[in-house]
């Protein structure tokens, strides 16, 4: 079930509140400015490498050497006999992981919009050819569609995440293979960039494509080794928040989401990381207590512009007496710049990196 996004009050159900932890203060260290700047150029042109390298694999150009291919999708295994050539998309990081494993061009149908910030302009106009059927929102920020409308387009495999209607069994029973995004899975495994790497070579497997998926995960682990390398916020203790587009209501990030990995990547230190769920709604007041240098704030409503949802923590009564406001380090990041794990969020290191060092 896709539930990656905390639920807020203007579109989703509360969720509970974890009691506030002492905060503990790493010793700061610091990075000159002109190497950080460095670092993050490396990260924006290891990833366009990494992008564009996964582009010219086509289905004929396939290598079918691994079929049959059986694998294990949310605790449950499978079998292909063959790479899928007709495939349906379901969710906006998702395209992401087939350009990277060089099999976009297997895509015949697409039940959500891309966001164009996520995406260079060549990725976009290939995005925008492909058909998109209509699907109704959910609570969580999924869609729901019928197995009919699915059905109606023939695809081999579908890939995103199960829903009420849509399921392994139901998609199996009319002959489609779904593949849910591990991060979607009930039990998902813990964000890591490896495990981003490791999906994109699982991609090649499933298209017959590694030699691409391969390349591309080779890049993508160079830009994530230029970010660790010479972090650009060494020493600096962070909370990522979800903050909802009213300002009702805060959740913070603990170690199991993957805006934790790309935190320490830059050599922040996550003051939520504890918590036992992964994004539990905050007050403000504990954001306060744990007084955090730099916040990490993940959005995904575009109707805001970043300096409106900064305004969301920094206005909000007693926000600026924490170190971040006050020193200025508050910094609004695209929601799947930093979830769920997928080539984008190599993305949203450049990004970060960018922001912090200008």
């Amino acid at each position: 079930m896709r539930c990656l996004r905390p639920s807020t009050p203007s579109m989703k159900g509360n969720l509970p509140v974890n009691p506030p932890m002492k905060k503990e203060t790493p010793m700061k260290l610091s990075l000159p400015r002109s190497m950080r700047r460095a670092v993050a150029l490396l990260l924006a042109a290891a990833f366009v490498a990494a992008a564009c390298g996964g582009s010219d694999e086509s289905p004929a150009a396939a290598q079918d050497d691994g079929f049959p291919l059986t694998f294990t999708n949310c605790d449950t295994e499978f079998t292909l006999d063959a790479p899928p050539e007709r495939v349906m998309l379901m969710e906006a990081a998702a395209p992401s992981l087939l350009f990277a494993a060089g099999a976009m061009d297997r895509v015949i149908a697409r039940i959500e919009s891309f966001p164009e910030e996520y995406y260079t302009a060549e990725e976009l106009a290939l995005l925008n050819d492909i058909p998109a059927l209509v699907a109704q929102h959910t609570s969580t920020g999924g869609v729901e569609i019928s197995v009919e409308a699915i059905i109606d387009h023939d695809p081999d495999i579908v890939i995103g995440y199960d829903t009420a209607t849509l399921t392994h069994d139901a998609l199996a029973d009319v002959g489609i293979q779904l593949y849910v995004m591990p991060p979607f899975c009930d039990n998902p495994p813990t964000p890591s960039f490896e495990s981003i790497l490791d999906e994109v070579r699982f991609y090649g497997e499933l298209f017959g494509t590694s030699e691409t998926a391969n390349a591309s995960a080779d890049a993508l682990e160079a830009a994530v080794a230029s970010a660790a390398d010479a972090p650009v916020a060494e020493g600096q203790t962070a909370a990522a928040l979800y903050v909802s587009s009213d300002g009702s209501a805060i959740y913070a990030y603990s170690s199991l989401g993957m805006v934790h990995p790309l935190m320490e990547a830059l050599g922040m230190t996550n003051v939520f990381a504890e918590l036992s769920e992964r994004v539990p709604e905050v007050s403000i007041e504990e954001v306060i207590g744990r007084n955090p240098e730099i916040l990490v704030l993940l959005y995904d409503d575009f109707g805001l512009t970043p300096d409106e949802i900064s305004a969301l923590v920094t206005d909000l009564p007693g926000a600026d007496s924490i170190a971040a406001v006050e020193q200025g380090a508050v910094y609004p990041l695209l929601f799947n710049w930093a979830e769920p794990p997928t080539p984008l969020v190599v993305k949203g290191l450049s990004e970060l990196s960018a922001q912090i060092t200008q």
